[in-house]
């Protein structure tokens, strides 16, 4: 069965949006929007990493993740520290309370598809993650962004 390209962008987007909204309305008493919470999750799996590689991780404009990550840290949810060796890299790593908030959102993420998995049953979990890291490895690994 052949899709219309627009159908896939269209499907793409609509879960992303609703798994948000829905994600973001359970996260709301955590005070923490969209692009924050995928910083501390990224933070919280991957320690360490440079303001730079978080960027470039998170498809995000360094810009803007330099306006969160100086949000983040207002919160002190974060800290930056310049890397010792390379004064140009910013470190970004997680406080404590940024640790609990991050297990916060991971625990909502798990419970948010585990729910959507129990009451779609026509929907295989495993088939359905095994093709979304199929497109994203091929998205990522042949730098394919058109």
């Amino acid at each position: 069965m052949i899709i219309e390209t627009f159908s896939l962008t269209k499907f793409i987007a609509g879960i992303y949006r609703e798994s948000k909204n829905s994600i973001n309305d359970q996260l709301a008493t955590l005070d923490i929007r969209a692009t924050e919470s995928d910083l501390l999750l990224v933070v919280y799996d991957y320690p360490d990493q440079t303001q730079k590689m978080l960027a470039a991780n998170l498809r995000l404009d360094p810009s803007l993740l330099a306006r969160t990550v100086r949000h983040l840290e207002s919160r002190q949810l974060v800290t930056r520290s310049h890397d010792q060796n390379d004064q140009r890299q910013i470190h970004i790593r997680l406080t404590p309370a940024g640790e609990k908030i991050a297990l916060s959102i991971k625990q909502t993420l798990k419970d948010w598809w585990h729910d959507f998995f129990v009451a779609h049953p026509e929907v295989d979990e495993t088939t359905f993650t095994e093709q979304l890291q199929l497109v994203y490895s091929g998205l990522t690994t042949h730098g394919e962004r058109d």
